[in-house]
């Protein structure tokens, strides 16, 4: 973005704004409202068959991996479970990297996810251990100048 000079154009979305509030998937012809709060992490959610929170508790009994970089599908479904990556990140991948979850580098596309498992063998500890820092993963879409940040599961 700097190298284009395209800062100038970034408009941040802020978490109190109503597209923040308001993100849906498209699964099995329905469209899901997904939730937007610690809250909605406690609540089975459509199309997800159970609560995302026992996602992130058995995620940290996951031994780290051993390969030196594996698919973002196969991490995600590794570590958090398979429907949560045949489904909303399947989804992620498709929308910003026009990308096949299953052919990316978690390594390359997520290296803050990756170095999390590496030195916290979990994704919630290594963040937890990486000095309190918050990561934000930033995307630029070609269509308008629009901004998103996603903070990882911590």
């Amino acid at each position: 973005v700097e190298d284009l000079g395209l800062e100038g154009d970034i408009l941040p979305v802020t978490y109190s704004h109503v597209t923040s509030q308001n993100r849906y998937l498209y699964v099995r012809g329905q469209l899901h409202k997904l939730p937007s709060g610690i809250r909605g992490m406690f609540q089975t959610v459509p199309p997800f068959s159970r609560p995302l929170v026992f996602s992130l508790i058995t995620e940290i009994l996951v031994k780290k991996g051993k390969e030196a970089d594996e698919s973002i599908h196969s991490f995600v479904s590794r570590r958090l479970g398979k429907e949560l990556a045949d489904i909303a990140i399947d989804s992620l991948c498709r929308g910003v990297f026009a990308g096949d979850s299953k052919k990316l580098s978690v390594r390359s596309c997520f290296p803050s996810l990756f170095k999390a498992e590496q030195q916290g063998g979990s994704l919630t500890l290594g963040f937890l251990l990486d000095s309190g820092k918050l990561h934000h993963f930033h995307f630029v879409f070609p269509s308008g100048s629009r901004f998103i940040s996603i903070i990882p599961f911590t």
